[in-house]
């Protein structure tokens, strides 16, 4: 069975040519969810400050001595509010960092897909080398034959 290296080192590169389109498309995947995640990080780490910022501002009127029952209790109510929006952006944390954790894993496996089909593209080239590289010795030694046969039939014709 005679191999079409050629087509056969075409058909490769066309395959490493998609699988590095997959993994830049991976990876602007991965950046995308990095913002995301940056972003809900950002988003949580305000609350918090805003629910530290809400009972400095409340300890602050309480020092004052300008501060009654029913404002506590006002006081309770927000801070309970903001706890709500600080848990909601800790599970929205918690569920872009999965995201970006299963990119990154995305990624990854692209990578090995592109580190096999270039290993198969390597290959393939290689092999066409040695195909190459036989048939030129094959050619060598049927150029020699037919120099020896020449340099026979002559040495036969002058008598030898």
């Amino acid at each position: 069975m005679d191999i079409d290296w050629k087509r056969l080192i075409e058909l490769r590169e066309r395959h490493e040519k998609t699988a590095q389109q997959r993994v830049a498309q991976q990876r602007d995947a991965v950046q995308g969810r990095q913002q995301q995640a940056d972003a809900a990080q950002q988003q949580w780490q305000q609350q918090v400050h805003s629910r530290s910022a809400h009972w400095q501002g409340t300890t602050s009127a309480m020092a004052g001595g300008s501060f009654n029952a029913g404002q506590l209790r006002d006081a309770a109510a927000g801070s309970r509010a903001l706890d709500v929006q600080i848990q909601r952006a800790g599970q929205q944390v918690n569920q872009t960092q999965q995201a970006l954790a299963q990119s990154h894993g995305e990624l990854e496996a692209q990578r090995g897909q592109l580190r096999a089909v270039s290993g198969e593209l390597r290959r393939a080239q290689q092999m066409l080398q040695r195909a190459r590289a036989a048939a030129q010795r094959l050619e060598a030694r049927r150029q020699e034959a037919e120099a020896d046969e020449l340099a026979t039939r002559k040495w036969q014709r002058r008598g030898g």
